[in-house]
């Protein structure tokens, strides 16, 4: 099957088209017209499965009144009006633009995605992948009429989703976008009912470099997460993994109980597997990892970790984090969004 990709763009985007076009992935350029409402038209008329567009359509000059944002929420607006939806992608050269709307989508209910034409470039499969998973959850969303426990596809675990998320993605939302957008961005992409694998690997003391780390993995299959986005994302149900611990390992207390250490003998005895400990990193006084540093991404147990404020959590959600170690790196950055009283300790570090 063809998805048409339909990209608005006012400078020659040639080059970039010949990298991302694929033998399904059929890339459709646009410069756009002065009339936004031309814009909006040419897209319903060339029907493409999903809309990309660049953050500035102003370099080419003539175009001082109209940027994505604008067309975006023109295009959006029309969605309310009966016209099919699809996702809609922003890419940009300028990577401020792309971290402010991958930071806090809900301040700025436009895009789906978004990605710096860098990254887009330098791994085209992936960014390919990620346009179709998005275009194949307003599918499912779409199949399914709404019904949140198929989307997620929990068959019978109705409780693994929190109370309040269903409050908020009610029978009243008919939104598609709404709930691509907050499965995508509230379960998918922060740490809580769902664990990626870095964390995964942390909670269980196992470094990935373990020479059976794959069917340690696949000893979890029952606790992976199905529903819309598993497609490029690998997510695990927290909930599950303790059930998991609890049914398979039989262990008087939980996996938290447990250093890593422990974990590794009490895994590699068990299930008989060659599992090696997860290394410690710089600074770190225990071994009871349960998140990750934000900037290094190694095993970090929040005793260790500096907690980051600049971000408000749902109640399913994890706090973030950053190592001191981390912390070091990038002094700058981190030092605005830690508490005073932690920016006076890690003085002595410096």
């Amino acid at each position: 099957m063809a998805y048409k990709i339909f990209y608005i763009e006012d400078l020659d985007p040639e080059s970039r088209i010949e990298t991302l076009k694929s033998e399904n992935f059929e890339i459709i350029s646009y410069k756009p017209d002065v009339n936004i409402d031309n814009i909006i038209q040419k897209i319903l008329d060339v029907n493409p499965s999903i809309v990309l567009m660049d953050y500035k359509l102003t370099e080419g000059g003539f175009m001082s009144y109209c940027d994505a944002p604008t067309i975006a929420s023109t295009l959006r607006s029309k969605y309310k009006d009966g016209i099919q939806e699809r996702p809609i992608v922003l890419i940009s050269t300028l990577n401020k633009i792309v971290n402010l709307y991958r930071k806090d989508y809900t301040s700025h209910d436009l895009f789906d995605y978004a990605i710096s034409k860098e990254n887009a470039l330098e791994n085209p499969d992936r960014f390919r992948n990620k346009c179709l998973s998005f275009l194949n959850s307003y599918n499912i969303i779409t199949q399914n009429k709404f019904n949140l426990d198929q989307i997620l596809e929990l068959g019978e675990d109705f409780n693994l989703i929190h109370s309040r998320i269903r409050i908020h993605l009610n029978e009243d939302v008919k939104s598609v976008y709404e709930y691509s957008r907050f499965i995508f961005e509230h379960l998918i992409r922060c740490s809580g009912l769902l664990i990626g694998e870095d964390i995964l690997s942390a909670r269980l003391g196992i470094s990935k470099d373990s020479l059976d780390w794959k069917k340690l993995k696949e000893q979890l299959n029952d606790c992976k997460y199905t529903g819309i986005f598993s497609d490029v994302y690998n997510r695990w149900w927290m909930s599950k993994v303790d059930s998991w611990w609890k049914k398979n390992i039989k262990e008087k207390y939980s996996i938290r109980h447990f250093d890593s250490e422990e974990k590794t003998e009490i895994l590699s005895k068990i299930l008989k597997l060659n599992l090696k400990t997860i290394s410690k990193a710089k600074y770190n006084s225990s071994c009871n990892y349960w998140t990750i540093c934000k900037e290094t991404k190694l095993p970090l147990d929040p005793f260790d970790g500096l907690e980051l404020l600049d971000e408000e959590f749902k109640v399913w959600q994890d706090k973030e984090y950053v190592s001191i170690g981390g912390y070091l790196s990038d002094i700058p950055k981190y030092s605005k969004i830690v508490s005073e009283l932690d920016r006076i300790e890690m003085r002595s570090f410096q």
